[in-house]
Order: structure tokens, then C-alpha cells, then sequence
């Protein structure tokens, strides 16, 4: 039944889009600029064969580094505060009410501001993916997509900001692995490097962490977020919190099922990397970028 306190009980809302788009202007200058930047020493170091042109045996390509590097500083951000935040200080996210109502209206800053990082993220994925050809997929542009409207939907509309810890943030913890094992992709590290060392811890890093934040976590909050938006939609209190706007509650909750269809893919590529290391023939399937 309904717990009456819990409609009569005042949640703050503001649109944080109209509060916030001046701090998603800014990070998506500072990301421009950092790419740039980052040009410089990318054109220093030399890419694997395969991602350079047949014609172009001296060819360089600081736009792979850069973007990679641009990712990077985003992802170590992101799994900082989340990971402060999810496991282990008493933050605002462990003040939200712990019910359907204030899991899915509630109010947090921090989680407006991850709202904000993240959009403004996904949003210069999608400016700048079309632009190298490695990451230039339907399924990442998707993701972007994606993404980047979720988080608009929980900043504009204080939808999920709850939730916005994680999926938002502490899930691009297995993002950091992924990344070194890029670059080592792009850029081969020299035997016996510190470069080398890395990469190799890297492999396992990503399928534990993958295992844990994307699939067993991912999972378990899904179910919860999808519990609570059917919830207040059934008991008419999204009508009574968000009158008009349903259709953002209903858009998270469409977008996190097919996100969460596209981690269990991603997982299964990760099984099959992992019986192909124990001596099983199995053939390469694309993963949506290269």
C-alpha cells in the first residue's frame, strides 16, 4: 500500500540543464582544449602497423592518443567520485530516502553535477567519434546517444539522480583497464616496459571489474530502478511529482534495459577472449569499435 507520507512529503526539483548548461559548456571547452593538447605528444609516438594508411609508412596518429587520453582523464574522474561516493564515505547519495519516491524524485548536487559531467561526456563522444574511423560504429554513436540522454533526462527533470552514481559514473570504474589495453592496441608497448607490465595486469583488471560493475551490480541495481519506476507510475505519484513529464521516467527506463542488453554482449566477448586464453578455437565477433 502506499505510504501516505511519502506523497505529501516535499522533494526539491529544479531543471538543472537551465542551472548547470554554463558547467557543461565549460567541460566540453576543457575537453577540447585537452585533445588538442594532447595532439602534441601523441604525434611523438609510433601506432601499429594496421592503423596506418599502406601509402603512409612514417604516418602518426595523435588523434587516436589524444582521444584516448581525453577519455581517460573523464573516466578517472568519474570512478573517483563515484567510488567515494558508492562504497565507501557517507555522501549525499546515502541521504537519498531509501523508497521508490526517493530513489527516483530525490536530490542530490553531486549526483546533478555527475548528471552534467556525464552528458557533456557523451556529447563530445558524439562530436568527435565520427571523426576517427576506429571509433566511427553505429553501436558506440548509439551508446553516445543514448547516454547523453539519460543524463540530460535525470539533470533537466531530477529523474533517477539516485542512480546517477552508478550508471553514470562508478560503472566507467572497468572503462580504466579497457583503456590502457587501447592504447596498447594503437601504440604496442616495448618489451619488457612498464608500458608492458601494465597492459598485461590490465586484461584481468577488466574482466573482473567488468564482471562486477556491469554485469553482477549492473543487474541488481537495474531490477531496483525498474521496481521503483513501475512503482510510482502504478501508484499515480509520478503524475503527482513530475505531472506531464512521464514520458522521462518511462525513457530511463527503456534505455537502461537496452544498455543493460548491451553489457551482457560486451560480457559474453569477455568469456570468449577468456576461452580462447585456455586453448578454445573461437572466432572474432566486433564488439562496435575497433
Amino acid at each position: 500500500m502506499c505510504n501516505t507520507k511519502e506523497k505529501v512529503t516535499p522533494i526539491l526539483y529544479r531543471r538543472g540543464f537551465d542551472l548547470r548548461k554554463g558547467l557543461a559548456a565549460k567541460i566540453f571547452v576543457m575537453m577540447m582544449i585537452t585533445y588538442v593538447a594532447a595532439l602534441i605528444p601523441g604525434s611523438m609516438l609510433t601506432p601499429a602497423a594496421k592503423y596506418c594508411p599502406i601509402d603512409e609508412p612514417e604516418c602518426k596518429r595523435p588523434d587516436l592518443f589524444a582521444f584516448e587520453f581525453v577519455n581517460s582523464c573523464t573516466f578517472l574522474w568519474q570512478s573517483f567520485v563515484a567510488i567515494r561516493s558508492f562504497h565507501f564515505r557517507k555522501t549525499s547519495m546515502k541521504s537519498f530516502p531509501q523508497t521508490p519516491v526517493g530513489r527516483i524524485f530525490g536530490f542530490s548536487e553531486e549526483s546533478e553535477i555527475i548528471a552534467c559531467v556525464s552528458m557533456t561526456i557523451q556529447l563530445w563522444g558524439l562530436v568527435m567519434t565520427p571523426l576517427i574511423p576506429e571509433f566511427t560504429s553505429a553501436i558506440m554513436l548509439c551508446h553516445h546517444f543514448l547516454a547523453a540522454l539519460v543524463s540530460f533526462v535525470a539533470l533537466q527533470y531530477q529523474y533517477y539522480l539516485y542512480y546517477s552514481v552508478f550508471y553514470l559514473a562508478l560503472s566507467e570504474v572497468s572503462s580504466l583497464p579497457l583503456l590502457m589495453m587501447s592504447i596498447s592496441k594503437y601504440f604496442p608497448p616495448a618489451p619488457g616496459s612498464i608500458h608492458e607490465i601494465l597492459n598485461d595486469l590490465a586484461g584481468p583488471a577488466f574482466a573482473i571489474t567488468f564482471t562486477y560493475y556491469r554485469v553482477y551490480l549492473w543487474i541488481k541495481m537495474t531490477r531496483q530502478l525498474l521496481s521503483d519506476g513501475l512503482y510510482v507510475r502504478s501508484k499515480g505519484l509520478s503524475d503527482q511529482y513530475r505531472s506531464g513529464k512521464n514520458v522521462g521516467l518511462y525513457l530511463v527506463m527503456i534505455v537502461c534495459t537496452l544498455l543493460s542488453c548491451l553489457q551482457l554482449f560486451w560480457f559474453t566477448l569477455i568469456i570468449r577472449e577468456v576461452l580462447k586464453v585456455v586453448g578454445y578455437d573461437i572466432p572474432d565477433v566486433n564488439p562496435g569499435f575497433d
